[in-house]
């Protein structure tokens, strides 16, 4: 069977080693190509696997080792890459390096030595191996390394000690027991035992004790180290059981191995192993120390993270203890405030009566208009911004006066009721008159109107705070969501006073809800929208009403405030999160989460969308509470 040998070179070196090649191995038939790219050309008639190995001679004017034989040996990986060099320094190899493709590095003038020859030989013999080609005849010998040999560690003491008897005589076998130190750490050693039996385990002193260092890996010769240069022993070895061996002097050790070398060789074969299973060990070890290392890290992480979450269960318990004491001063108030809170709603009520029952007493035109108009203003639905626009201008065509028509659209009078309780034939002076007696009483009925409203929404404060204990304290109950939204623009009339409230009320089922709970969102909500108008050049919050989908209500409040960047956007609903830093405020940053937390206990939703020019928050809330 038939291998291949390349050679790659021009000029009288190359050829002169190829025509020795060919006539030293027989075995193996030999091609030279002057380039790379003719060798790639003739690798490509060859067509087989059989490329042995590839010799290139450098300096070579196509590249570096790396560029001449990667491509080679990714077509034929197991031949062998054979590197000469006219120079005293090989660069250009780490490609091949990091392969573990630099098989043979030669010197030029080496190629036609006898030891080069069979050092190729002993390359084709490598790939004929690997690749499992049988040769007809061995191009050399398989050979082992010196210091490997099949022996056992006490085979090869018991050969070594059979060696010391006869160079030195017999020597007399030295039996200790466990615990007997052979060298002691910082002292010089002057001897060298020679276990025959036995364990012995290694020893270093430190601050925590002394610590063992090594005992399976120990070694067969104990102090043969701390002798090469007269030193003291780094370790204290100490026997574990009971130990049989041959106790020698340097000098007696010198003169053995002087007169005996291959005595020498067998010491170096243990003394290898010994180091061997030190180095192993200690690796084994820096691997477990790293590994340690890092469960250790992530045990630290686990522990802060751990911490921290304790410390955030701290603080939310001690939130959760004043949030107590809060709710338990909040019931005294609650309590307190309800008496007085009563007491005045049963006065307007009881006003309001008072009232009427005089209005009813005379029968004249000046009575009878006013209580209309004041039981219209009691009863009127709020109206929205576009439509109190519209019924400001009707009542200007109508009465001919702008100013009029303003002040009555603020008492609540429109153009229906104008035209249902004004007599169409009193005009002049008397028609002057009943307008401002209609807008007096009118403001009247608005006043009594918004005292209730105020009264009702204290009570139902108290209620609120109560339902926070009880949380079955705030009954369900079916509303207009249009009145809650216009109790709360008149409570926060003071927080609106320079800021341009746009009403779209679109025409709404009522909903079942929590009343009480649901004003607080609005409280909420428009506070908010107030606080971003604070120093906004267009300062106009628009509260919108619509029906998206059947059996839901939406809600909709909007300023045209700076915004809220989106980083901020993400944590608006968490506890104890607000955007108001930098500015005096009265909160705890809970506003929108208690909010999030009553919108869903309706069974909603509630979003916040912001760009540069506003916030948007929105409320979808079912028609039956869930």
């Amino acid at each position: 069977m038939t291998v291949w040998g390349l050679v790659i070179g021009a000029g009288a070196v190359a050829e002169d080693v190829t025509r020795h090649l060919r006539s030293a191995m027989p075995t193996c038939r030999i091609h030279r190509c002057d380039t790379a790219a003719s060798a790639n050309a003739w690798l490509d008639t060859l067509g087989s696997d059989r490329l042995a190995c590839v010799l290139a001679l450098f300096p070579s004017p196509e590249g570096d080792p790396d560029d001449v034989f990667l491509p080679i040996i990714g077509r034929y990986p197991k031949a062998r890459a054979i590197v000469s060099t006219r120079e005293d320094t090989l660069t250009g190899v780490a490609a091949l390096a990091d392969r573990r493709k630099v098989d043979l590095v030669v010197h030029e003038s080496q190629l036609l030595s006898p030891r080069f020859l069979q050092d190729l030989s002993d390359q084709i013999r490598r790939f004929t191996d690997s690749a499992g080609i049988p040769l007809p005849q061995s191009t050399s010998t398989k050979e082992t390394f010196i210091f490997s040999t099949p022996q056992s560690d006490d085979e090869i003491m018991a050969t070594i000690v059979a060696g010391i008897d006869d160079c030195l005589g017999y020597q007399p076998r030295v039996t200790l027991p466990a615990g007997v130190r052979l060298t002691i750490e910082g002292e010089e050693a002057e001897e060298a035992m020679l276990c025959l039996h036995g364990q012995v385990a290694l020893e270093r002193e430190s601050h925590a004790g002394n610590v063992l260092m090594h005992h399976e890996s120990t070694g067969r010769i104990i102090g043969l180290l701390s002798l090469t240069d007269r030193r003291e022993a780094f370790f204290t070895s100490r026997t574990t059981t009971e130990v049989t061996g041959v106790r020698l002097t340097f000098e007696q050790l010198n003169h053995v191995i002087r007169t005996r070398p291959e005595t020498a060789l067998l010491i170096a074969v243990l003394l290898i192993r010994s180091l061997d299973r030190r180095l192993r060990r200690a690796e084994d070890i820096q691997i477990e120390k790293v590994e340690l290392t890092a469960q250790l890290e992530q045990e630290q992480e686990e522990l802060r993270r751990t911490y921290r979450q304790l410390e955030a269960a701290r603080a939310e318990l001690m939130s959760q203890a004043r949030f107590a004491t809060l709710g338990e001063l909040a019931s005294g108030v609650a309590h307190e405030v309800n008496n007085p809170i009563g007491a005045i709603m049963r006065s307007t009520d009881h006003l309001l009566d008072d009232i009427v029952a005089s209005l009813e007493q005379s029968t004249s035109i000046s009575s009878r208009v006013s209580q209309a108009a004041l039981q219209a203003a009691l009863a009127s639905a709020p109206l929205s911004t576009r439509q109190a626009r519209e019924e400001r201008r009707r009542l200007t065509d109508l009465t001919g006066d702008a100013t009029l028509s303003r002040r009555l659209i603020l008492a609540g009078v429109t153009v229906p009721l104008l035209a249902d309780i004004m007599p169409t034939e009193i005009a002049g002076e008397e028609r002057t008159r009943l307008l401002a007696q209609l807008e007096r009483s009118a403001s009247i009925g608005s006043g009594l109107r918004n005292l209730r409203s105020a009264a009702s929404r204290i009570n139902s404060l108290v209620d609120s705070l109560r339902s926070y204990a009880r949380p079955d304290g705030d009954p369900l109950a079916d509303i207009d969501i249009r009145e809650t939204i216009e109790d709360t623009i008149r409570l926060l009339s003071h927080r609106l006073r320079d800021i341009d409230v746009v009403r779209e009320y679109d025409s709404i089922p009522p909903i079942t809800c929590h009343p009480a709970q649901l004003s607080q969102v609005w409280t909420n909500l428009i506070v908010n929208a107030a606080d971003a108008l604070q120093d906004a050049p267009e300062k106009v919050l628009t509260v919108t009403t619509s029906t998206p989908e059947p059996g839901w209500v939406r809600v909709t409040v909007a300023d045209r405030g700076p915004g809220i960047s989106p980083e901020l956007l993400d944590h608006i609903f968490e506890p104890r999160f607000t955007t108001k830093s930098g500015r005096v405020h009265y909160g705890m940053g809970l506003g929108l989460t208690i909010s999030k937390t009553i919108v869903e206990r309706h069974g909603g939703s509630i979003r916040l969308e912001s760009m540069t020019d506003g916030t948007v928050a929105t409320v979808d809330l079912p028609m039956e509470a869930s």
